[in-house]
């Protein structure tokens, strides 16, 4: 099989608004810079492209146009194009999220064109190599983040000086490691790694790929320059680096991020210690879609909202991200204005690949860790679940945590789906897997 690694520098300008919390951050400086990350497959027959970008998240449009421009470039048929978000939460302007955080459409034409070239890139590099698949597990760095407390409440990110109050998480992580990696002789050239822990460790005003950027450093100081690591962030909607049971842990958010970063590619470099060279040259990708329906505030929620608003009087216009007491003005706000909403449901769209015996998942969700694990155990060992891919379609609770306390559960734009929204979608995903294993 053929097989091409090719990366081209995104970094926005300073004062660019970083997405990833309720208010805009500016770039001050830049302590990484932000990539897309680009693998092409070519058998002889067919051909795929897997492209991965430094960003908090990507809309359907932009994936839309990257295809576009790709495909121009390359021939690839936008259907065998797939692009992901890393979920990095220092990057660039590609999301819209509340009051302050807007897109910038200079940027985004910056980014849907570097990335096109990206692939373009690789698909130009691409060269008969050995596909290795390795895979390890880590159980240190990353932890769920809903936690059942003791009163009887469900809780995201519960109080670390308190861990009395708790009483055990939710879930368990999913500690799978894969690497899928391309050989040239003796060289390593790619590695696609998949893992799932959200990139949020650091949320400064510094432009940051997160853990992310450590990684591809580290594979690059062990492999040489040339190596560009694609990473699939997996089913992390309920997973972080932050212990409750330890108060300490992870004070130092550049502590977080080097160890997080370092472990992955430590683990990686095990993993390919034991890999196995796939010698399936099979190429397959099928692309589908699923409506999902929006939930609406109930009375009480709109009464909730309403009496926020009323009890602000004259300083709701004041009442900013600035603000230590924005929370609640923040979601009071989203409440109206998905009550005003007329959409009622969503599409989804779907994506699947398969390279050799490797399968990699392509959902716009942010979904639970356990809808991961369920897609795992309908369909093998070899799964590389994504979140983030080709759109954003916000968080996706499991059906017991939909209550409130839970942050990913709070009624938003980036938390509108039903209950029933993970299992519609894994669903749909395995059914892919049945109909692409029929081929």
């Amino acid at each position: 099989m053929k097989c091409g690694f090719f990366e081209l520098d995104i970094t926005p300008a300073l004062g660019s608004i970083i997405p990833g919390g309720f208010g805009a951050r500016y770039s001050k400086s830049v302590l990484d810079r932000l990539f897309a990350r680009a693998v092409v497959f070519d058998n002889g027959k067919n051909t795929l492209a897997l492209a991965v970008v430094d960003a908090c998240g990507i809309t359907l449009d932009i994936t839309e146009r990257i295809g576009d421009r790709a495909e121009l470039l390359t021939g690839i048929k936008s259907e065998n194009i797939m692009v992901m978000a890393t979920h990095a939460h220092g990057a660039g302007p590609t999301l819209n999220w509340g009051e302050e955080v807007v897109t910038a459409e200079h940027y985004l034409r910056n980014l849907v064109e570097k990335t096109a070239d990206a692939i373009s890139c690789a698909y130009d590099r691409a060269e008969e190599c050995d596909m290795l698949l390795g895979k390890e597990k880590i159980n240190d760095i990353s932890f769920v983040r809903v936690y059942k407390m003791k009163d009887g409440t469900l809780k995201t990110n519960p109080d670390r000086s308190h861990p009395e109050s708790i009483f055990e998480p939710c879930a368990e992580i999913d500690p799978e490691l894969f690497v899928l990696a391309a050989k040239k002789g003796d060289e390593y050239v790619g590695g696609v790694i998949n893992f799932a822990t959200h990139p949020a460790t650091i949320a400064t005003n510094e432009t940051t790929g997160d853990y992310i950027s450590v990684l591809s450093r580290e594979m690059k100081k062990i492999f040489g320059q040339q190596f560009v690591t694609v990473f699939i962030n997996g089913a992390c909607g309920d997973i972080n680096h932050i212990n409750p049971f330890d108060e300490n842990t992870y004070k130092n958010p550049y502590k977080a991020y080097t160890h997080v970063g370092k472990t992955i590619a430590e683990k990686s470099v095990e993993a390919l210690k034991n890999a196995k060279i796939v010698d399936d040259n099979t190429l397959l990708s099928m692309t589908s879609s699923v409506e999902v329906r929006f939930r609406k505030p109930s009375k009480e929620r709109l009464m909730w909202a309403k009496e926020v608003f009323d009890g602000l009087g004259d300083e709701l216009i004041v009442s900013t991200p600035s603000n230590p007491n924005y929370f609640n003005t923040f979601f009071a706000l989203q409440t109206f204005l998905i009550q005003a909403d007329k959409r009622t449901k969503r599409s989804i769209h779907l994506q699947l690949f398969r390279v050799g015996k490797c399968y990699i998942f392509g959902n716009p969700c942010q979904m639970f860790v356990n809808f991961g694990k369920k897609i795992k155990k309908s369909c093998g060992d070899t799964c590389f679940i994504s979140d983030f891919a080709n759109d954003y379609a916000g968080y996706v609770p499991t059906p017991e945590c939909m209550v409130e306390g839970v942050y990913e559960a709070t009624l938003a734009p980036t938390s509108a789906l039903e209950a029933d929204a993970g299992d519609i979608v894994t669903d749909e995903l395995i059914r892919m897997y049945k109909a692409l294993n029929r081929h």
